[in-house]
């Protein structure tokens, strides 16, 4: 008995010559160059997970007659032309839900969403200008909605289990709503309009956290994120580390501080990294007025004697 279809690059313009097995719980049908969802598919009733990525589907609209909203878990429509989420009423088992690199406009449509057990939905490279629709999917752990057009980081406060937020490339003025997100481990704000970091004070449980590329002048708010790892603030207007900034930072091993106005590798600078001297493996400090330093290199290998990378360069 059949249970999987593999036509992945079969560069299929529609299903025609295919067999559809009623036995099916699997298709994956990336990268073909199918316009519609065939109707065999929508009559399994044991599909539990398709896969569309990499077609030239417009309108999804027609899963909602799926056969399989009780046994779908994966539902995958990546890369394709739609504008809109299709309605996923009737969807009770849905775990993972992916919709990146289309023209979708709005999340509205996940308001009809039936499953209490969707993890993971990526709604990212789209034209989406609000988080709206989110806050009853509780048991989400990620949420991807990078490359959007989004202002605001709202409507997400009673999604308390999730861990993984990556808001990139948006146009959030504003480090906001974050207060009861407490399980956060990651969080992606990157190549936004940000001129302050201050919001993050009760992700304690972060471990990564990516700023790049707004317009942050300092770092603050990092006193309670204690188990940070990772902390990438490069391609800001940090002109100056002050010796409080990353006193309880005790687990970094990444710092990346690249593309800023740091001036000098000085006596103020090593105090500064005084908390992470035993920690850090990873710092970039080029695109600075400091990485002129003619002994750059050799004054921040004696500053952090753990370091393994510096820059781009393995030591």
């Amino acid at each position: 008995m059949t249970t999987e279809l593999d036509l992945t690059n079969a560069h299929l313009p529609d299903l025609s010559g295919t067999e559809i097995p009623p036995s099916l719980t699997a298709i994956d049908l990336t990268a073909n160059r199918l316009r519609t969802i065939d109707p065999r598919i929508l009559e399994l009733q044991g599909l539990r997970s398709i896969n569309f990525r990499q077609n030239l589907i417009a309108n999804a609209s027609a899963i909602s007659t799926s056969c399989a909203k009780g046994a779908m878990e994966d539902l995958e429509l990546r890369d394709n032309h739609l504008s809109a989420i299709p309605s996923l009423q009737g969807f009770t088992e849905l775990r993972r839900l992916e919709c990146s690199y289309n023209q979708i406009r709005n999340l509205l449509p996940l308001a009809d969403l039936d499953s209490t057990k969707l993890e993971e939905l990526y709604v990212a490279s789209n034209k989406v200008t609000a988080m709206a629709a989110l806050s009853h999917l509780g048991s989400l752990t990620l949420l991807e909605l990078g490359s959007n057009r989004i202002r605001a980081i709202e409507n997400i406060e009673t999604l308390v289990g999730l861990r993984e937020l990556w808001l990139g490339r948006n146009r959030i003025t504003k480090v906001d709503g974050l207060a009861t997100l407490t399980n956060l481990r990651r969080i992606s704000l990157q190549s936004n309009r940000l001129t302050s970091m201050s919001g993050l004070e009760h992700c304690t449980a972060l471990e990564e956290l990516y700023l790049s590329h707004n317009g942050i002048s300092a770092l603050e708010g990092l006193a309670p994120l204690a188990r940070l790892k990772i902390l990438d603030v490069s391609s800001n207007r940090i002109s100056q580390l002050h010796v409080s900034d990353l006193v309880s930072l005790t687990q970094l091993e990444d710092l990346w501080l690249n593309d800023n106005q740091l001036p000098a590798i000085d006596a103020a600078l090593d105090k500064a990294l005084d908390p992470v001297r035993h920690s850090l493996t990873c710092i970039y400090l080029e695109g600075n007025p400091a990485a002129q330093d003619p002994q750059y290199k050799r004054k921040l290998t004696n500053m952090l004697p753990k370091l393994k990378q510096l820059d781009s360069n393995f030591l």
